[in-house]
């Protein structure tokens, strides 16, 4: 069983920030973070104007070519929102990986069906009814 490590917050969103999906693979989200960088992919080949995209390659390709002033940057806005969309993401990954780690470092247990935290003192989950002993 692959054991839980505790994950920084801050850093997976800075990462995301940096690169679509970036922040997934600090976290060892593989295929989240292909499916992130397909989704930008996919995002700027749909939404963004082919003028755009030529001198955007352009200036990654040779810095010195183009300024960044002749790059419309409202063009490129939908790139932008998938790329905080996939940061904020890899932030609430992160911070539902430490708490699953806190819970379990202080056995809390959590239902199967339900996902709600568990009474130990009863064989049922006292939100969905269902038997510890089913699931």
């Amino acid at each position: 069983m692959e054991q839980i490590r505790w994950k920084r917050p801050w850093l997976a969103a800075l990462l995301g920030v940096l690169g679509t999906g970036f922040g997934h693979v600090y976290l060892r989200r593989w295929w989240r973070a292909a499916g992130w960088f397909f989704a930008s992919f996919l995002t700027s080949w749909w939404f963004v104007p082919e003028e755009t995209l030529q001198t955007a390659s352009t200036l990654v390709v040779n810095p010195g070519s183009a300024s960044v002033s002749a790059l419309p940057m409202m063009d490129l806005l939908p790139v932008y929102l998938v790329l905080a969309a996939s940061a904020i993401d890899a932030y609430v990954i992160a911070r539902m990986n430490n708490r699953l780690l806190m819970e379990q470092r202080q056995g809390i247990q959590r239902c199967d069906s339900c996902g709600r935290q568990l009474d130990p003192d009863v064989s049922f989950c006292q939100w969905c009814g269902t038997d510890q002993d089913e699931t």
